[in-house]
């Protein structure tokens, strides 16, 4: 393992985004291609740690922890927590970021201030995967605001309409007030447990009264709930994913909305397991409605990207069921669908724009029989709807029917049969999709239409691999996966 993998592996984009914002006069093309090395080295840093997680987990140890003095007066450390759960999640975050870059070498051609669209692109993977490999909860919030204020200026300044501002607004708005809940509940707990160490919370539990932990409990999964977009707390994503550029959405839907799935995860599963049990009906009635109301609004969208993004409203339903489930099984299967969705949501968001480039236009009425004009394209869009429908042996088919085990496997027999039942809509709405814009003749006026240019291809069909390779071998990630259930749902029980 690179000697403080975890910190370089972090820090890195964001440095390299200040170092070309600090440059930009004095870069023009090559600023897309220096972003991109940058965030495929915080990929290999990454991986170099791959070994070390998985020997300490079959050591007993179960993480890898690098810590470096902060504020010593409160015992406040900075530093990095690599395990089983926040592994996988920070190396899908950086791979997709990294993709992003790619992709927009080609795709942002032309558009103003690329130096500072790169810069704010890096900022915003290294706010990601700071959240994702934070060892205490301050640090935690740190990153989960400098997430907000890169991703705001990408869709404020390079938006694709002109209410680009008021719609970057509304976004910062919302995931702020998002932030500011999940702060109060930080701080709540840091003054009943005196200590911000997610290593040391879980043992740290009973000095919270009882009485103040619903309180606290809500105050997180708010915040969590913003940043998912869960029904009805959703009412940004709609516009914002919508409005950002293709490879920022790509980010937005594919990766950053995991963020808030992973507070869940590290946050309420191991200090609030009680609380979970206590409120798992409600929170798989909340899901179930998450998924048919994102399914619904899908199906009634002609806009490519706003189908997209209710999409991703209703798949992060599916999330919260596994995690509501309180089972092994279904924790297992919403850690993998956030790896899996994210791979899917951004290779669809890339297809998306590819199509929209190449036609000129987002609606879907005004297209059909691409896949003869870009078969490339629609061969890859075909891959990643059929995966996010359910279809085996594509890659989302295995998260989502542990997460459905998962609630027969805790006896929630109701809820889980309204779950498998609210599927047909996915399935609807991504077939309807699929069938309107790939097949049939093609229309007047896109008979010129040609396949996107080789860079943007290449995150495309990068991204489509995955769906397949995962589908078929998913046992790259589910042997680090299942480890990491099986240690977030021991804390159900003794939390």
């Amino acid at each position: 393992m690179i000697p403080h993998a975890a910190l370089l592996g972090t820090v890195l984009p964001g440095i390299l985004g200040v170092v070309i914002y600090i440059l930009q006069k004095y870069l023009k093309r090559p600023a897309g291609w220096m972003a991109t090395v940058g965030a495929a080295s915080s990929v290999v840093l990454i991986l170099s740690m791959a070994g070390s997680v998985v020997d300490s987990s079959n050591n007993g140890q179960g993480s890898v922890i690098f810590v470096y003095p902060w504020i010593r007066p409160i015992d406040i450390n900075f530093g990095f927590l690599i395990d089983m759960v926040s592994f996988p999640i920070g190396l899908i975050i950086a791979v997709v970021s990294t993709l992003s870059c790619l992709y927009s070498v080609k795709y942002m051609e032309g558009e103003p201030n690329q130096p500072s669209y790169y810069a704010n692109l890096l900022i915003f993977m290294a706010g990601m995967i700071g959240v994702v490999f934070s060892l205490n909860l301050i640090q935690f919030y740190l990153f989960w605001e400098l997430m907000l204020i890169p991703s705001y200026l990408l869709i404020s300044q390079w938006g694709t309409s002109r209410r680009r501002l008021s719609i970057g607004f509304k976004y910062f708005i919302f995931t702020h007030m998002g932030a500011l809940l999940m702060l109060l509940g930080i701080l709540s707990i840091f003054s009943y447990t005196m200590t911000f160490d997610l290593t040391e919370l879980p043992l740290q539990t009973g000095s919270i009264p009882p009485h103040m932990t619903p309180i606290i409990f809500t105050l997180l999964l708010l915040g969590f709930f913003v940043k998912m977009a869960a029904f009805p707390l959703h009412t940004w994503l709609p516009d914002a994913h919508s409005e950002a550029p293709t490879p920022i959405s790509a980010m937005l839907s594919g990766v950053m909305l995991k963020c808030g799935a992973y507070g869940i995860g590290r946050i309420l599963l191991t200090v609030f397991g009680q609380r979970m049990v206590q409120s798992s009906d409600y929170l798989l009635t909340l899901a179930i409605i998450t998924i048919i109301y994102g399914g619904l609004m899908a199906l009634a969208q002609t806009d490519i990207k706003r189908l997209l993004a209710y999409s991703s409203i209703s798949q992060m339903g599916y999330i919260i069921f596994g995690f509501a489930t309180v089972s092994a099984l279904g924790i297992m299967g919403s850690l993998m669908h956030i790896i899996n969705h994210a791979i899917c949501k951004a290779l669809l968001f890339m297809c998306a724009g590819s199509i929209t480039h190449q036609t000129g236009t987002r609606n879907i009425n005004n297209m059909s029989g691409l896949v003869s004009k870009m078969p490339i394209t629609g061969f890859a869009c075909l891959i990643g709807i059929f995966s996010l429908a359910g279809a085996p042996p594509l890659n989302a088919f295995w998260g989502e029917w542990m997460i459905f085990a998962g609630g027969l496997a805790s006896e929630k027999i109701l809820f889980t049969f309204v779950g498998v039942a609210s599927t047909m809509i996915t399935a609807g709405y991504l077939l309807w999709f699929a069938w309107r814009v790939f097949f049939g003749s093609v229309p007047k006026g896109l008979e010129n239409v040609t396949e996107s240019p080789p860079s943007v291809l290449a995150s495309i069909v990068a991204l489509a691999s995955l769906c397949i390779v995962l589908g078929i071998w998913p046992g790259i990630f589910l042997e680090l996966i299942a480890p990491a259930a099986d240690l977030l749902s021991s804390f159900l029980s003794t939390g």
